[in-house]
């Protein structure tokens, strides 16, 4: 009788290869860790255990992380495994990226004429946001005609929400007629309102006689 091994063997591999794919899948996850720990410098990392690739990304994270420390002129810098026209490069970005985006004090005497010109809109477009937000670095004079109007009538309505709020910074004498009468309807509302809730804010000398009465049978109602 002929008895063929080719099933049998072929059983064989598939058995061996399902071993080894979960012994590599085992041994996942530690080597991640390993790569982790190399790559940000841990002490727990073990360089002999890294594969070439895993060295060359270890390399490379080190060298964007040493050229970043050089970017900011932090102590951790090593110019030494950098060029010099690769750090200089790399600073100036940072320095365009900084006056862009207001972070710090920005040296305009180091910018290029086009740099110059789009850090001067970009200041000019935040400043503008600043004022109309009410924010501390608003600068008025930088403002044109038009925007200083748009800004004067958005600081009105900001005063006037907070009045109907209720707030401590409400400026009552800058609003009209109109508004001083809605606040103050919104006010003596929001009296009343605590005065049923029985809320400390209450101030029973500013309701009206039929409020007090109201507020004086609900109570009795409740109490039976």
């Amino acid at each position: 009788m002929k008895v063929t091994l080719r099933p049998f063997c072929r059983s064989v591999m598939i058995i061996s290869l399902v071993g080894f794919a979960g012994l590599m899948w085992a041994q996942s996850p530690d080597r991640q860790q390993n790569l982790f720990a190399c790559t940000n410098g841990f002490d727990s990392c073990d360089s002999s255990a890294l594969t070439p690739a895993d060295k060359s990304a270890v390399a490379t994270a080190k060298r964007e992380q040493n050229l970043s420390d050089c970017e900011n002129s932090w102590p951790s810098c090593n110019r030494s495994t950098l060029s010099g026209p690769e750090v200089d490069i790399a600073v100036h970005q940072k320095l365009v990226s900084d006056c862009w985006s207001g972070v710090g004090s920005c040296d305009h005497a180091k910018l290029t004429a086009s740099e110059a010109a789009g850090v001067a809109t970009a200041e000019k477009q935040k400043n503008a946001t600043d004022c109309w937000n009410g924010w501390s670095g608003c600068k008025l004079s930088m403002l044109s005609p038009s925007e200083l109007s748009e800004v004067m009538v958005a600081a009105h309505w900001r005063n006037v929400t907070r009045c109907w709020d209720g707030e401590i910074t409400c400026d009552r004498s800058k609003l009209s007629t109109t508004e001083l009468s809605a606040v103050n309807a919104a006010d003596h509302q929001r009296n009343y309102l605590e005065c049923i809730s029985g809320s400390i804010g209450c101030d029973p000398l500013r309701l009206t006689s039929d409020e007090s009465s109201a507020i004086t049978t609900s109570k009795s109602a409740a109490s039976r």
